[in-house]
């Protein structure tokens, strides 16, 4: 599910930015301790929680985060992404322009928000705030931030501008599958075999790096190349493995003129 996949990569961008600042145990928590740096530690711990699916304890240490710090920027945009996972949207929105007006140049707020209202709102204006975050070369999750612009600019019809971001993407992260794989399906929609063959190639790579396996898309993908590459061996395998893996998927259909 498309909602899903926000919230996951959301927490784990949260993950991501928050580990690159604090590292955490309960023992840390002392009546001397700078409450600044309290409320990040208790941050880190209620996104760990999220992670974890124990969403009471993430929010008991959201709440003691913003209790310690009530303008922390962290906390309200770790708290927006908490409302989320509930399916309370209000509560979210509110936690994210609580954070953004404390700051409007945070990057991991801009992403999630930007994120928020690409996937749940359809909103052009998503992909102002992702570029915020993708921008950033101090952001520790701007793989993932050029990832979802590159979506985004996809989305509201902007190819070009998606090109860029996904090639930004993978200068940063060279096993990115996602940017691979758009990038291929970009240059193919623009008949431009080569260099989608080429992107895709590192597409399989970066799936064997990461021991994942090809989706219905991604082998009817690769038949499609094969096919516009004159490349029969190579086409009749990818409709084998397509038929064998997702016989009932709708891009075997379409190969194999059952749609």
């Amino acid at each position: 599910m498309i909602i899903s996949s926000l919230k996951a990569t959301a927490i784990f961008a949260l993950v991501l930015f928050l580990s690159a600042c604090v590292t955490v145990t309960e023992s840390r928590f002392s009546k001397k301790a700078n409450s600044n740096k309290a409320a990040e530690s208790y941050v880190a711990l209620g996104v760990a929680y999220m992670t974890q699916g124990n969403m009471a304890l993430a929010r008991q240490k959201l709440d003691r985060a913003l209790e310690l710090e009530p303008e922390n920027i962290s906390a309200h945009s770790a708290m927006a992404t908490y409302w989320l996972e509930r399916g309370e949207e209000p509560l979210a929105v509110k936690e994210f322009k609580i954070a953004l007006d404390l700051d409007d140049s945070h990057s991991p707020s801009n992403y999630h928000y930007g994120r928020y209202l690409m996937v749940y709102k359809q909103d052009k204006r998503a992909c102002g705030y992702i570029a915020i975050a993708a921008s950033d070369v101090n952001y520790s999750a701007r793989s993932l931030a050029n990832e979802s612009l590159g979506k985004c600019w996809i989305i509201n019809g902007q190819p070009s501008k998606a090109i860029d971001a996904y090639e930004k993407a993978w200068v940063l992260n060279s096993e990115s599958v996602p940017a691979c794989f758009n990038l291929a399906s970009i240059y193919y929609k623009r008949h431009r075999f080569d260099l989608a063959l080429r992107w895709f190639k590192r597409f399989e790579s970066s799936l064997k790096a990461s021991n994942s396996k090809h989706s219905a898309a991604s082998l009817k993908m690769g038949w499609r190349l094969a096919k516009a590459n004159r490349d029969k061996n190579a086409a009749d395998n990818f409709a084998f493995k397509l038929k064998k893996r997702f016989p009932k998927s709708r891009e075997y259909k379409r190969i194999s003129g059952k749609q």
